[in-house]
């Protein structure tokens, strides 16, 4: 019987819970416990695996190390991220209660690595995660929006639990374009979804980058309504990222 529930599962694709089956029933531990237990047991391993995966291929849009933990984030004052702001973040509330985070900083100071870590901690915790380079977004925006299928592309972005904004203000958008993260935004607003936004410019030059200024005031307000700023500073060469 265990043979037969393991090869459907697996003809299901369920492969984690069929595995975790196996392991639970050849676990003498697990005699006295009560198929609710069991039930749990294998939807927490389907459930995990389906995290897992959602993060791998976060981290490979993200073009990041699969290895990438907040471990090897480097924290200290003088960088601009201390051990208890990165802990309150890794519990990833911040990302349930639909709030923005905004890491700045100059070059190569960790800014996407410290993003791809917390965005990988959401996908584990089993949020979804999108990512996007923002002049790869705008790009894909507008395509979608002269072939008719922007709504269908705005509605799958907004149900996102986090969308990751990378290279935030780092190509001018015209007015057109303006107006899509606009209202990508603004959907995203509305039902309280969370946003990373990593840019190597502050916040107080974002307007020079957008064409549209009644679009860039809406789409900063937007962004810094309910938003937590982390500026990263250079680190020294032996320093973990």
């Amino acid at each position: 019987m265990l043979t037969d529930a393991v090869d459907t599962l697996k003809e299901l694709k369920l492969g984690p819970m069929a595995e975790r089956l196996k392991q639970w029933a050849n676990d003498p531990a697990n005699r006295a416990k009560s198929h609710v237990e069991c039930v749990l047991a294998l939807a927490q391993a389907q459930a995990q695996a389906t995290a897992t995966k959602r993060m791998r291929r976060f981290l490979d849009q993200a073009d990041l190390p699969v290895h990438i933990t907040l471990e090897d984030v480097w924290v200290s004052a003088t960088r601009g991220l201390s051990a208890e702001v990165l802990g309150n973040l890794r519990t990833c509330d911040w990302v349930r209660l639909g709030h923005t985070l905004v890491i700045t900083g100059n070059s190569q100071v960790g800014k996407t690595y410290l993003a791809g870590a917390l965005a990988r901690e959401a996908a584990l915790a089993r949020l979804s995660v999108a990512y996007w380079r923002v002049p790869e977004l705008l790009a894909a925006c507008a395509i979608e929006k002269e072939h008719g299928t922007w709504p269908t592309f705005l509605k799958r972005l907004a149900r996102v639990k986090l969308l990751v904004l990378d290279d935030f203000a780092t190509e001018r958008a015209d007015t057109p374009q303006s107006h899509l993260l606009r209202q990508l935004l603004d959907v995203r607003h509305r039902h309280r979804q969370a946003v990373l936004v990593v840019s190597p410019n502050a916040v107080e030059d974002w307007d020079t980058y957008f064409e549209d200024p009644t679009a860039a005031d809406a789409i900063f307000g937007r962004l810094l309504e309910r938003s937590q700023p982390i500026t990263l500073k250079r680190m020294p060469r032996s320093a973990r990222r």
